[in-house]
């Protein structure tokens, strides 16, 4: 049910287990699809875990990551689709195939979509992590292809569209230099698709992408009375609520009513844009 309020929470995921390096696959100069050895539980779409590696881990606080794809049960893995931008996401990309890797989750609550037929996704580079879960469940209940709206500064940044199953998205491309899909950026390839009738304002929109990126749709779609949840990327240390290193502000009404903040790690990383104070 789409409400506003958070979906299942795993807090099973708390403990911390080993899993080995599977396989790796570089998309790019900072992109790459890291694949860890299960067993894995159920992930919802958007859920996240804290990474680190086993050994020689550069740097204090392991990295969360949205998981990209899982194959639940004894036998299966999981995907994370992973930007190299410092140390640790660094040195998890150079984990060589079966060293261990330190895995926290699955943590957080997901996307709600259950009762959504026609959800507008937008994502932003490696935002794209959370909708790739979405789009599959969807196609295996039968669902029509998740609408999906992909942009980036250039074709060379819009990477890991090739995970997804054929059939499963209904992509639209925008890029700033025009290099591939619509100029400009991804908000205004929205607008674009709105103005010309090609999706509905009354869809909720589900997105995720840098924040400035978010903190956009978000004012936008409150304008237009579109529901709209956001998957923040905001820092976290802990992962579980423990250390509020990762609280945002929030409006102080509805669920968090009588409250200027809520941590992202356990109230989200999911969260109804409109309960948010954008800065």
């Amino acid at each position: 049910m789409v409400d506003g309020s958070p979906s299942i929470s795993n807090t099973e995921g708390m403990n911390s287990r080993r899993h080995l390096v599977r396989s790796k696959e570089f998309l790019g100069e900072q992109d790459m699809i890291l694949t860890l050895e299960g067993p894995f539980p159920r992930v919802l779409s958007g859920q996240f875990a804290m990474l680190s590696t086993e050994s020689s881990w550069p740097v204090l606080l392991p990295r969360p990551l949205s998981f990209f794809d899982v194959e639940p049960g004894e036998g299966g893995w999981a995907s994370f689709l992973i930007k190299t931008i410092g140390p640790g996401t660094r040195a998890l990309a150079e984990a060589e195939i079966g060293e261990g890797v330190l895995v926290t989750g699955p943590l957080g609550n997901g996307f709600l979509w259950d009762d959504v037929m026609e959800p507008v996704g937008i994502a932003g580079g490696v935002g794209l992590a959370p909708f790739l879960l979405l789009a599959k469940e969807r196609q295996a209940q039968g669902l029509p292809p998740l609408t999906l709206l992909f942009g980036g500064a250039t074709e060379a940044s819009l990477v890991g569209q090739g995970a997804f199953p054929k059939g499963s998205v209904a992509w639209s491309f925008s890029t700033d230099d025009g290099s591939l899909g619509f100029k400009g950026n991804v908000l205004q390839l929205y607008e674009n698709l709105l103005s010309e009738g090609l999706v509905c304002s009354s869809s909720p929109v589900f997105c995720c992408g840098p924040d400035p990126m978010m903190a956009a749709v978000g004012r936008f779609c409150e304008k237009l009375e579109t529901p709209c949840w956001v998957s923040l990327e905001t820092v976290m240390a802990c992962g579980y609520g423990v250390c509020n290193g990762c609280s945002v502000r929030v409006k102080g009404e509805g669920r968090f009513a009588g409250k200027a903040f809520a941590r992202t790690c356990v109230d989200g990383p999911v969260f109804d844009a409109a309960e948010l104070v954008w800065e």
